[in-house]
């Protein structure tokens, strides 16, 4: 795969990229972001027939947008307006596990997500929240790039706003968590969740309580895909009580995608044993989309694409 990054000659009027991806400082699109600059990086396949939705990808811990490209370009190639977040990363989930408080894995994400003084464990400003760099970056790409469609991912009065249904979460680990709780509170195209959900409430020995939201995506809009091995946040046993508390049994238990074709017997909830012999935790964790430890055929070819196309592409019934 080549990748390209776009050239602002000056005095030219702007056009979109013909390759992807490309990279956008988050402070380039609004200067009160005052942390995390690590490039966004924005996936576009012109050459196939636009989905009109947008799929926004959020790192887990301390991780930063260009370690999922084969994701991301999966997701490109399937006509989304695809968009790598760089946002704060730094502080894992787990910090409020053993929390007194019910809600602090809640009161936590959304602290980040929405840049709200909710949680004594992070402090994150609006600025610099997730909310707030999307907005941001959208108009930012809504301006530079005409044509290209993506102020349709915006809403509300001087387009300051989300326009949540037609865009798809999704994440990997503590990002996987808050696409999840994304789609939670606000009705969105889909939520893909991998390496996640983790949010484990130790103090009282079950899943977290906004696991059992009623959600406002329809529970045919989750997916998570997850490994057997993986004991990062939470062991394996503990991931399918959280999956059953976000109601994803109503269409079916647990489908292991090893030796198995998509549409996976119609399961939100996917695993592997990859490669079936034991495996140290954090490479079962980072395996299921990271470039580096994903698994790939003599050709370079993701073994997991079929999973990532089927959960970008699974229909959502309300």
């Amino acid at each position: 795969m080549t990748f390209m990054f776009s050239v602002r000659i000056a005095g030219a009027p702007p056009a979109p990229p013909r390759t992807s991806p490309y990279p956008v400082p988050p402070r380039a699109t609004d200067p009160a972001i005052t942390a995390f600059n690590d490039p966004h990086l924005v996936y576009v396949n012109r050459s196939v027939r636009p989905r009109n939705e947008l799929l926004i990808f959020l790192p887990g811990t301390n991780g930063k947008p260009g370690g999922t490209h084969l994701f991301c370009q999966t997701a490109a190639d399937l006509g989304y307006h695809t968009l790598a977040l760089s946002y704060p990363t730094d502080t894992p989930a787990t910090v409020v596990r053993n929390s007194p408080d019910p809600q602090a894995f809640e009161k936590f994400r959304r602290a980040i997500i929405e840049g709200r003084d909710l949680s004594p464990r992070v402090t994150v400003s609006r600025a610099n929240s997730i909310e707030n760099r999307l907005i941001q970056l959208l108009r930012h790409l809504d301006r530079s790039e005409p044509g290209g469609e993506w102020g349709q991912f915006l809403a509300g009065p001087g387009a300051g706003e989300l326009n949540w249904p037609k865009i798809a979460v999704s994440g990997h680990s503590q990002g996987g968590g808050r696409a999840g709780l994304i789609a939670t509170r606000h009705r969105v195209a889909r939520a893909i969740m991998t390496g996640a959900p983790k949010d484990f409430d130790r103090a009282r020995k079950k899943p977290a309580a906004w696991y059992r939201s009623n959600p406002a995506t329809p529970v045919s809009g989750f997916f998570t895909f997850n490994h057997e091995r993986d004991r990062q946040g939470c062991d394996f046993a503990e991931q399918l009580l959280i999956c059953k508390a976000m109601g994803l049994e109503k269409f079916g238990g647990a489908v292991r995608v090893d030796g198995e074709t998509p549409p996976y017997r119609g399961s939100r909830i996917l695993t592997t044993n990859f490669p079936g012999s034991p495996t140290d935790s954090a490479r079962a964790h980072s395996s299921l989309i990271g470039d580096r430890g994903c698994p790939k055929d003599r050709d370079g070819r993701p073994t997991f694409r079929p999973v990532w196309e089927w959960m970008l592409t699974a229909p959502v019934t309300p």
